[in-house]
């Protein structure tokens, strides 16, 4: 228990981000443009030096604790089939190339015709072929940003039919390097475009798009042995689960950092998304968070600081490695910087700069609240909780105390983007809603099961419940919704969960005895499951809401069951517990209720309208290199947006805006998610209340 109470705590509020931090600062140096081929190219090549790449003697160490403890240690089961190899060639061409726009497709081939040197250099730790692949990643890389260069110095062409393909990750490689040079050309092309769009001139256009494939160019020379090895590691521990990762020395530091919450700065997780350096998330009760401006997959293109109460230059930081962006970000407490964002995708994207001061990072300052308000005349309370952090329960139960003293019957949890935290406090934080009975099973890798339950015989809110969840709702709020589901505690709504249904651990590589002082790194590993008290495992699945509510447009839609090689869903035998109520009958009506709202609400139709609409873009997946076209789509997706806004702004008798760029930065549409759980709450009091059923 107690490993799994240090395994939980504050660490699964991360496992859904940890992922990406270790993409982004470990594998900076290939940012999914990297390639095998040592074609060169024409200009420039004598100016850059490839850095000597080559195993360090503790790398090798580390190489070989780390093979150890993976098959010892693990959860699943590692056999060095010929498809696992496969597996760990196709997660290191996903990490070198995943926009398939710089490897050519007999370069693919040949890598795939020798996993076996990857298995070999797993089993031996003889890092030569890991290293020399990576070397002639690099040089591929400098052609790249070399011939972007060769294009700005010629005219663009923003007249041509042609189109660029938003996502090409799943599209096939470049046969040939001429099909390469046009996916570079059409990559330039559409980055000028963008910035047409946004109103620069042509020159500052071409200066700014030089200064940043400059910068790429620079970076090169910053690659060091430490990046090649975490690419060829994190190949491998991908190839088992996604939440199993190496982390460098310098990653430990910052995750140890983050885990202790003893970091100051704007409180946002970062990862680096081809050349951008992109927020993951948010702090609860961080200056990111309060600030109500940023939002998780916005893009920091720009960082500027402030001194003696002045802003600074503002710093292009476009292709700038994570490890370098961090710093300009991070800060002391009480200072000031300002960050450029670009907001969206293709013709809908906007840049806006915002200014935020750094404090303490500390989740626990967003403490779960409840706030009683009516909605179409009734009482009706709203829980939030924005993670599982330490004595939670505790909080929810004096905040409980305010639905008594006012009568109020009905209550919705809000769980939406809550990525989970302590194992202890979702067992606690659920049972105040149950009088006694199991939470949630664990189950080790040796296949022994431990249950978690709550037996205090004490029940802190007796009324009408709804847990309203989305696909972000990740670990332990997937325990507590699923929880007050099989026991029929509550009605969930909303989208479906996460599905992440795993426990891990981190566990330093070094030894008390070595010469060296975290020069090896740690890794991050998965060493249980966990599973609902009917048996049934959170893992993919999730947890799927009894009332499906329209998807929010900036939810991952994929989930854990979207991540490459994610553990398999399964079973085991369920805990004993009995139903307090039996709510089938219940949500059918609820549904029949919330069908006819879609229909007339107006909140519900904006939320699906712009759903479907990103949809459609998505599934279009290409835009227009014709700057007339491009700018006539961006035009016709704003002012659908501003309609929405404006409808808003008038129904809440403010006056409407007249341009799209004039809505404000932090503009807050109506929640009408949580406005139609409000009503699911509502309906399920009265009909509780009409058929006397018990919630005891």
């Amino acid at each position: 228990k107690k490993l799994l109470k240090v395994t939980f705590e504050r660490q699964d509020l991360l496992n859904n981000r940890l992922l990406k931090i270790i993409c982004a600062s470990m594998l900076i140096a290939l940012a999914n443009n990297c390639s095998y081929a040592a074609e060169t190219a024409q200009s420039a090549s004598s100016a850059y030096t490839i850095p000597e790449i080559k195993a360090q003697p503790f790398q090798e160490l580390a190489c070989a604790r780390m093979t150890s403890l993976i098959i010892k240690s693990h959860y699943k089961e590692v056999n060095f089939t010929k498809d696992f190899e496969q597996n760990i060639v196709q997660r290191y061409i996903n990490f070198t190339d995943y926009n398939h726009n710089t490897y050519l497709d007999s370069e693919v081939k040949d890598i795939e015709s020798k996993s076996n040197l990857f298995t070999v250099a797993i089993k031996t730790c003889n890092l030569k072929y890991p290293y020399e692949l990576y070397r002639k990643v690099l040089q591929r890389r400098y052609d790249k940003y070399s011939y972007y260069l060769d294009l700005l110095k010629h005219p663009i062409d923003i007249t041509t039919d042609e189109t660029v393909l938003i996502d090409n990750s799943k599209q096939p490689f470049a046969k040939t390097m001429d099909e390469l040079k046009t996916m570079w050309r059409k990559d330039v092309t559409y980055s000028y475009i963008k910035m047409l769009s946004n109103g620069k001139k042509d020159e500052a256009i071409r200066n700014s798009l030089t200064k940043r494939y400059k910068n790429f160019i620079k970076n090169l020379e910053k690659n060091q042995d430490i990046d090649a090895f975490s690419v060829f590691e994190n190949a491998f521990t991908h190839a088992i689960d996604p939440h199993t990762s190496y982390l460098s020395p310098a990653d430990t530091t910052d995750f140890d950092s983050e885990m202790m919450l003893q970091m100051e700065g704007i409180g946002a997780v970062l990862s680096q998304e081809d050349d951008y350096v992109e927020i993951v998330s948010l702090s609860p009760g961080s200056p990111a968070e309060l600030c109500k401006k940023l939002k998780p997959k916005d893009k920091i293109i720009g960082v500027a600081q402030h001194e003696n109460g002045k802003r600074g230059p503002m710093v292009d930081v476009v292709g700038m490695h994570l490890v370098d962006v961090v710093p300009l970000v991070r800060g002391k407490k009480g200072t000031k910087v300002t960050l450029e964002i670009m907001r969206g995708e293709g013709a809908s994207s906007k840049t806006f700069r915002v200014d935020v001061v750094r404090d303490k990072i500390n989740l626990e300052e967003s403490a779960a609240k409840i706030e009683i308000g009516e909605i179409d005349g009734k009482k009706v309370g709203v829980l939030t909780i924005k993670s599982f952090y330490n004595n939670l329960s505790k909080d929810i139960e004096k905040e409980l105390k305010k639905l008594n003293e006012q009568n109020v019957k009905a209550l919705v949890i809000d769980l939406r983007s809550n990525g989970g935290g302590s194992l202890q406090e979702a067992n606690s934080s659920s049972g105040l809603f149950l009088y006694s009975s199991p939470i949630v099973q664990i189950r080790d890798a040796l296949g022994n099961i431990m249950s978690l339950s709550d037996d205090d015989g004490e029940l802190s809110y007796d009324g009408s419940l709804v847990v309203l969840i989305n696909r972000l709702s990740a670990s332990a709020s997937e325990i507590m919704a699923s929880v007050l589901q099989d026991t029929g505690r509550a009605v969930i709504v909303g989208d479906n969960s996460f599905g992440k249904g795993t426990v891990q651990q981190s566990r330093p590589l070094s030894k008390v005895y070595d010469y060296f002082d975290n020069a090896l790194g740690s890794v991050h590993y998965t060493i249980s499951k966990f599973y609902r008290i009917n048996g049934g495992s959170t893992q993919n699945k999730g947890v799927k809401p009894d009332i499906l509510f329209p998807k929010a447009i900036d939810e991952d839609e994929g989930g854990e069951a979207a991540k490459p090689n994610a553990l398999e869903w399964d079973q085991i035998r369920p805990a004993k517990y009995s139903k307090v109520a039996d709510l089938t009958d219940a949500i059918k009506i609820l549904t029949q209720r919330h069908i006819q709202r879609l229909e007339t609400s107006e909140e519900l139709k904006d939320i699906k309208f712009i759903v479907d609409r990103h949809a459609k873009e998505k599934k279009n997946n290409e835009i227009s290199l014709n700057y007339e076209k491009f700018n006539a789509h961006k035009n016709e997706i704003n002012n659908e947006i501003l309609t929405i806004v404006n409808k808003t702004l008038v129904a809440q008798g403010k006056e409407p805006i007249k341009k799209y760029k004039d809505i404000p930065d932090d503009y807050k549409a109506p929640d009408g998610l949580l406005n139609e759980a409000k009503r699911v709450a509502l309906d399920l009091q009265e009909i509780q209340d009409s058929k006397g059923i018990s919630t005891n």
